[in-house]
Order: structure tokens, then sequence, then C-alpha cells
């Protein structure tokens, strides 16, 4: 059984953040009323409106009322982190942090998936699964040909461990896997389940293996924008001080699935990666 790691990274940040006193009041509250800008088509846009709700509301008395409003436009992540390094159309957005993106945007440090972004499962073709049934390490699965999209993370961290996966955007990547272009893909304990879902007896999920590598996942607001980002910070620690972002997150039936899965499996499952710098 994989010990539960929900709160390991969290829990040591609360008493730092206090005594740092990033939950001190603040000179002084808004004189009017903020509105937040999120991009309503990002992954799982509307879980996260809801967190990021709850955040600003946690903060209401001391920074003043704060609505948020969705972007309509339907645009690529890496346009979206353009428009917020440019201050246009967007407030905030969510994504894995990096070293590049923490340097052009400015990281809100709260890890919005409480480690369960650490862990990937992987999918293969239904019936497919017996082909790995011995594998044990990196070295065996370097044997097999990984998908993966062009920009994810995901992609950096195979090849520096040794793996070079066959790229393309997102929504290719199941039917190319279908097709047999490669073995296997490599999706979040926090994804995989809503795609299986989709896809219903046309793919399956390696019980025997599970991949973890360092990953942590922000809100990023701009560079310049300081008192948002402290805002943002101080109302999810209250939060999860308090339960309530412990009681939103378990909302979601994915991250649920995935925390129950990981404590399903043996501790010789995981493959660990290492990170590259960036």
């Amino acid at each position: 059984m994989i010990p539960k790691p929900l709160l390991s990274w969290a829990q040591t940040t609360i008493a730092t953040a206090l005594f740092a006193g990033i939950l001190l009041p603040h000179d002084a509250m808004a004189d009017s009323l903020q509105t937040v800008s999120y991009p309503k088509f990002s992954q799982r846009s509307e879980y996260f409106a809801k967190v990021l709700s709850l955040a600003l509301a946690k903060t209401e008395q001391e920074y003043g009322t704060a609505n948020i409003q969705a972007y309509e436009r339907e645009l690529s992540n890496e346009r979206l982190r353009r428009y917020l390094q440019d201050k246009q159309h967007i407030d905030v957005m969510w994504s894995t942090a990096t070293q590049q993106r923490n340097q052009t945007l400015r990281p809100v440090k709260f890890d919005l998936l409480q480690g369960l972004g650490q862990y990937r499962f992987l999918l293969v073709k239904a019936g497919d699964s017996k082909r790995f049934d011995e594998i044990k390490s990196l070295p065996q699965l370097r044997k097999f040909t990984a998908g993966s999209g062009t920009y994810w993370s995901d992609t950096k961290v195979m090849r520096h461990n040794g793996i070079e996966p066959v790229t393309s955007v997102n929504h290719s990547l199941l039917p190319m896997l279908a097709a047999g272009r490669f073995d296997y893909v490599s999706r979040g304990a926090h994804e995989v389940w809503s795609e299986l879902a989709a896809h219903a007896n046309q793919f399956e999920l390696l019980d025997n293996v599970v991949l973890k590598y360092s990953s942590r996942y922000f809100f990023y607001v701009n560079k310049d924008d300081i008192e948002l980002a402290e805002r943002l910070e101080k109302g999810l620690y209250l939060a999860l001080n308090d339960g309530s972002y412990n009681q939103l997150f378990f909302s979601e039936s994915d991250f649920k699935q995935g925390w129950d899965k990981l404590n399903e499996l043996a501790p010789a499952s995981v493959i660990i990666l290492t990170s590259p710098k960036d």
C-alpha cells in the first residue's frame, strides 16, 4: 500500500507561512469590487474556478469582495501564458510549476493537487496489459514506446530519463494509442479517470506500474500582480487550515479515485523519475 501523501507538503508549509507573516493583516482593504478573470477553457476550469472563489472568499474581510469572470475564448495554454505575461484578458491561470514559468509569471506557492500530481498511471490498449507484466524498473520500461503531448511537462521528464516519446497535440494521443502508434500514454492520477470513462472498453490502466516525479501545480498571475498572488496564497492556506479546501478537493471524483487507486497499489509498482532543472 502506498502511504497517502495528501498533506505532506502542504502541512509543513502552513506553519512556515504563518510565521513568515503571510497571514498578517493587509495594510488596507480594497476600496472597490475586484474582478478576477480566468480561462474558461483550460483543463478543469469549473473545479479551479471553485478553488479560486474559495480563496477569494476566505480573504474577503481583509481585501474586499471579489468576483470571478470567465474569459470565453478557447486558446492553447501557451497563448494563455503569453496573455497573462502581457497582462491581457486574464488575471490568473493554473499550470504545472516549472522554473521557466516561475520566472516569467508569479506563482502562488500552494500545490493545488496536494501531491497527487506527482503520480502518473500508464494507459494502454484494452487487452494489452499482459505485455507489461514484467516491468519492474525504468530500463525495462524504456523497451516500450510512449506517447506524450508536445508541450506537456511529462515529455521533458521522459526525455530526461531516457524515454523518447512520440509527441502530438493532446486530443490526438488516444486515437494514436488505439491505432498502435505507441504502447502507452502516461496520464496524471487526477486526469486518467475521465479519459477511461470517455473511451469505455478501448483502454485499460496498468496495475503494476506507476510513474512518480516531483511536480507541483500552481495558480499563476502576472509577475507584477503581487497583491493578487498574496491574497490567493493567504486564502488557500486559510481554506486548507479550516478543512474547506480538502472538502472541495475530494468532492472531485477523479481526485478521490486517484488517491484510492494509489493506496491499492504495492510500493514496488512505483518507478521514480528524476526531473530536469527545467
